[in-house]
């Protein structure tokens, strides 16, 4: 059933991506994205995977972030291509396992809420690959709704039914081969996220 949903969502829904995350979430999504960008580098340019409608993107520009947003969905790359100005972030269709950049050419990396691709080792390999030595990998690994209120309650409820025990502090973190981690836990308005913060091995200050 996720699978499904996810490709409905990814594919020909992309058009109301925002919309039905924003209503699903009850407003949190956008904060749990955002929540990433306090432990980015502010000056360098930033890759983001799994990019979607360009949303994460467009704030991170507005704020004069150096951005480049890649996806892999044709349908996403395009609702991103509308939402955000001729001067904004450079936006990328490719696969994570395949990175389009030179080696070293990014300060930073950050998925949130990440798909099952990041699990592969080629994408670890890949963003080690494409990042700088001091580099860091952000990855915003689930948020969770707070109990405020009936409403809110239920739809934390329906989210656990869907996700299982993938969600909040429950979610583990993601093996990234050639990294060593650290995980926070933010709060937002009416929730809470979890971040993975991921570093490559051997650098010089042992963490960022």
């Amino acid at each position: 059933m996720q699978r499904i949903a996810f490709g409905l969502l990814y594919g020909p829904g992309a058009r109301v991506y925002d919309r039905f995350t924003a209503w699903l979430f009850l407003g949190e999504w956008a904060a749990w994205q955002e929540a990433a960008l306090p432990l980015l580098p502010s000056t360098g340019p930033i890759l983001e995977l799994g990019a979607g409608t360009g949303r994460l993107a467009a704030v991170a520009a507005a704020a004069g972030r150096s951005w480049v947003a890649l996806d892999r969905s044709p349908a996403m790359v395009r609702v991103a291509r509308r939402r955000v100005r001729p001067d904004g972030p450079w936006l990328v269709q490719a696969d994570a396992a395949r990175l389009p950049f030179a080696d070293a050419t990014f300060a930073a990396v950050v998925a949130t809420c990440p798909a099952n691709y990041v699990r592969d080792a080629q994408v670890a390999a890949e963003v080690a690959r494409v990042l700088k030595a001091d580099g860091t990998f952000v990855i915003v690994l689930s948020g969770e709704v707070a109990p405020d209120g009936w409403h809110r309650r239920l739809r934390r409820y329906a989210l656990r039914y869907f996700y299982g025990d993938g969600t909040g502090a429950d979610v583990p973190e993601l093996p990234m081969p050639g990294f060593a981690s650290r995980r926070e836990t933010a709060r937002t308005a009416h929730g809470t996220v979890q971040i993975q913060i991921c570093w490559k091995v051997g650098r010089h200050d042992g963490r960022p």
